[in-house]
């Protein structure tokens, strides 16, 4: 998917970059899942989902991150 990272979390500061191995919660229309991000390169990564998601190209993707207790919104995405 192609990744828009925020420049900042509500209350927490600034966004990092996604780095491999790291879990990430994505809500794709109106399925969520938790995956594992395999591959995270400039502006693009690759996640391997626990449960598939059926979604056509294009679709957006909110991406999430755990951050402390919670899961925060970090930013958008669109599926290749």
């Amino acid at each position: 998917m192609d990744v828009e990272l925020f420049d900042r979390i509500v209350g927490e500061g600034d966004v990092e970059e996604i780095s491999t191995g790291e879990p990430l919660m994505m809500t794709i229309g109106t399925a969520t899942t938790v995956g594992a991000v395999t591959s995270a390169r400039d502006g693009e990564c690759e996640v391997n989902l626990k449960r598939p998601v059926c979604a056509a190209e294009g679709a957006k993707i909110a991406i999430n991150r755990r951050v402390g207790a919670r899961w925060r919104l970090i930013g958008v995405g669109t599926l290749r």
